[in-house]
């Protein structure tokens, strides 16, 4: 078994931080596993911890390239080992977390804990990272009850295995308080947040995590009218960062504008002048990025992505489609042109373009929408839904109500595997097209569309045939039920 000497060179590397030697062992570690037909285990670490290195320096095709062929492998096996099978899905599912294919991602990961379970890994430590790295792909994918459930059963498994009061568990809290924040629970919220601040000790740069816990409480407490608190506490976040201002200016000058947004939120035409302030803010860090630290990709994306909804939102939009194309170029260059992302970039440019009344531009992203949808494995129900609410858009506005109606009638048939927010939109494209009847005296197609919409209201009735539907792995839930990974 000389792999083993590899294993622990590449692990002793990795811990000293020296990366590419770590690299470079665990491609040693992985060819000498290869000879071993009944090293599985060993096999699924040494694909893991090389994939986990490519994708640091964004080498992710590479990574999914290596980790299927160990997949292949494993499932081919005969007896097939269940657990080593579990780390690579679970590897999979990692990439695609970091990829932002939170579709794909869920797959993997539903797949690598049921199997997880399955081998007499349910009170482990690793299967309740597992389920809070599921959690995560459910809340980017809007399934937020389903993500909080998730959430408290890998904490619950967290506390049974450590204690209550171990350190480790401040990430998950803040992870719960978080979501249970974006869910409107602030009392619940707050509980959580204040035992994560309690486990994560005293904050400090170095701790990142614990900064983020004092701005997110300090979001709750805003929201629940305790201003004073929040300014506190997003004050002490400032004053770790003042020593080292040359190192995170646009850091300070978020906390610094949202604190003056709290402190002036009374007044009408303070609550305007923070809003500016808070344009001011992602341009600084926007020009800070691109000036300094392009190496930041992501967050630079993330920027582009929102100062264009900052413009929209103040009827900016020529200038909101200059950062929109900024952002669809970085997103094609960091995930490809054949990529969920770049998908919802192309939508934002369609929509930017609706809102100019540009329909031959908007015409053109959305064709190549069409063109490349069907390749993206990662494509949820809902990116399709959207696409054809920007149909139905499209075609309203270039006068086609014919096709307008059709794309309506085609998105209902998605709703019941999207979320509440896709429900809303394809309402408001409802009413749209209900009101453009009724103004050129259509009144029995008027009637159609208010029958619909109704049926769509949280008290209406229900849509009597949802025929078509496109189900998302159908018998996954029913799988993940029988084996306790969710209620």
């Amino acid at each position: 078994m000389s792999w083993q000497k590899f294993q622990q060179a590449a692990e002793e590397a990795l811990a000293q931080g020296q990366t590419a030697d770590a690299e470079r062992l665990f491609r040693t570690f992985l060819e000498e596993c290869k000879k071993d037909e009944n090293a599985h285990a060993a096999h699924a670490s040494a694909a893991k911890g090389l994939a986990e290195l490519l994708s640091k320096r964004s080498a992710f095709t590479e990574a999914e390239a290596i980790l299927f062929g160990i997949l292949n492998a494993l499932e081919c096996a005969s007896p097939r080992d269940n657990l080593a099978v579990s780390t690579i899905l679970e590897a999979l599912g990692t990439i695609y977390l970091e990829r932002k294919e939170f579709y794909r991602a869920a797959i993997f990961l539903s797949r690598s804990a049921v199997l997880r379970k399955a081998s007499n890994e349910a009170k482990s430590a690793s299967l309740a990272n597992l389920l809070s790295k599921l959690a995560k792909a459910e809340v980017m994918l809007g399934n937020l009850p389903v993500a909080e459930t998730l959430m408290r059963r890998a904490l619950k498994k967290k506390e049974t295995i450590f204690g209550s009061e171990h350190p480790a568990h401040a990430e998950s809290l803040f992870d719960l308080g978080h979501l249970l924040k974006q869910m409107d629970r602030y009392n619940d919220a707050e509980v959580l947040l204040l035992r994560a601040l309690n486990l994560v000790g005293e904050p400090s740069i170095k701790n990142r995590l614990s900064i983020s816990i004092l701005e997110t409480l300090a979001e709750v407490y805003a929201q629940m009218g305790q201003t004073a608190a929040a300014i506190d506490l997003l004050n002490k976040a400032l004053s770790l960062f003042e020593p080292n201002k040359e190192k995170a200016p646009h850091e300070i000058l978020k906390l610094t504008a949202r604190i003056n947004q709290l402190k002036g939120a009374a007044n009408a035409n303070k609550t305007k002048g923070g809003r500016d302030d808070q344009l001011e803010v992602l341009m600084c860090e926007f020009e800070y990025i691109e000036e300094f630290e392009p190496r930041k990709s992501l967050r630079f994306r993330e920027l582009a992505q929102q100062i264009a909804d900052t413009l929209e939102e103040r009827s900016k939009y020529v200038d909101a489609i200059r950062f929109r194309k900024q952002e669809m170029d970085l997103t094609e260059r960091l995930f490809g042109y054949k990529h969920p992302e770049s998908v919802r970039s192309l939508s934002s440019m369609v929509r930017s373009n609706l809102m100019l009344d540009d329909l031959k531009e908007a015409g053109a992203y959305l064709q190549e929408i069409l063109d490349i949808q069907d390749l993206c494995f990662g494509i949820t129900p809902e990116d399709r839904l959207n696409t054809y609410l920007l149909l139905a858009e499209l075609a309203r506005k270039s006068k086609d109500f014919s096709s307008a109606e059709n794309w309506i009638f085609v998105s209902v048939n998605l709703l019941e595997v999207s979320s509440e927010k896709a429900k809303h939109r394809l309402v408001k494209e409802i009413q749209a097209q209900e009101k453009l009847y009724s103004e050129r005296g259509e009144h029995d197609s008027a009637r159609r569309l208010n029958e619909l919409k109704l049926s769509l209201l949280p008290h209406g009735t229900d849509i009597a045939e949802k025929k078509g539907n496109h189900v998302i792995d159908e018998n996954m839930d029913k799988v993940m039920r029988e084996h306790g990974i969710i209620p």
